[in-house]
């Protein structure tokens, strides 16, 4: 039988190794590159971005571990062709900090414990992105309680636009985890439309406790979000599991929110499956096949991923 002093040390050593695979790095910082590759490093960020890029053409960043950081793990801005893949952020400010930049993809990565304070926040957050071929897929997004200080919206596609017939996808994900107290205006799982935008969808998104909503658009025009699947207890600051309304400033048409399911709890320990603002918004199309009363629960994503 292993002590409990054996099990500490084999821990340890399987942690030591796991993070031989990385070259250690201080924090990385490239203006106006292109046809470059940042794969394989382990950044501490301190106070500082673990990587920023500024006006960059063809970035790949790949299989890096990006953590503790009071700023980002990763802010770019004025760049275009973007993709972030296969890399494990956690203990920062914000994961992806994503600005005035076109073409933007970041798949397939797992971001554990966002701090915030709001406005930061976010796992991921596109702020005026626009272009062809914009994705945010197949990320894991966990935020534990008693350690990320104060996660905010998880997934913000804020003041972007894709393309007719090439929309901004937010596919795949998996999200555990967010805002537990009131310190913003109400953060969600996964946001589309934030201050507007066009050509967006979410679908096929699994969201576990996300926060203050589960999912919602807040504005924009030609927006999805459809076959998502939303579940929460009931939390100090719990509101409903999907909603709509428009709060951009502009005018909001060709919103569908469709065929999602749902179980969410609010703070009073009732169901608020659903809300939209008829003060702010028409009804979104196929509003009533979403789900109400799915027979889910938090099981719905597994204990580790």
């Amino acid at each position: 039988m292993k002590t409990l002093t054996t099990i500490i040390l084999l821990t340890l050593a399987v942690g030591a190794q796991a993070q031989k695979k990385y070259k250690l790095s201080p924090p990385v910082t490239i203006s106006n590159a292109k046809n470059i590759t940042i794969s394989g490093y382990l950044i501490n960020g301190g106070q500082a971005n673990c990587i920023t890029l500024g006006n960059c053409t063809n970035v790949h960043i790949t299989k890096c571990r990006l953590q503790n950081s009071k700023l980002s793990g990763i802010l770019f801005y004025n760049c275009k062709n973007i993709l972030i893949d296969s890399c494990f952020i956690s203990n920062v400010q914000t994961g992806v900090n994503a600005k005035n930049s076109v073409t933007v993809k970041v798949n397939h990565n797992r971001f554990l414990n966002m701090n915030g304070p709001f406005p930061a926040g976010c796992a991921v957050q596109f702020n005026t992105i626009n272009g062809p071929a914009c994705q945010i897929k197949y990320n894991r997004i966990e935020n534990i309680p008693g350690q990320a200080q104060h996660p905010q919206d998880q997934i913000s596609v804020f003041k972007s636009n894709g393309l007719p017939g090439d929309s901004i996808q937010v596919i795949g994900n998996w999200i555990r985890g967010g805002q537990m107290i009131k310190d913003s205006g109400g953060a969600a799982g996964i946001v589309l439309g934030d201050v507007g935008g066009t050509y967006q969808v979410a679908r096929y998104n699994v969201v576990v406790n996300g926060g203050f909503v589960g999912m919602q658009v807040q504005g924009g025009s030609h927006i999805k979000m459809d076959h998502n699947t939303i579940y929460s207890t009931s939390s100090p600051y719990t509101c409903d599991g999907l909603s709509y309304g428009n709060y951009s400033g502009a005018p909001s048409t060709d919103i569908t929110i469709s065929y999602n399911k749902i179980r969410f709890f609010n703070t009073k320990g009732d169901e608020a499956d659903c809300w939209w603002d008829p003060k702010t918004a028409s009804k979104p199309i196929d509003w009533d096949t979403n789900i109400l009363r799915a027979d889910i629960d938090e099981h719905i994503l597994p204990d580790k991923f």
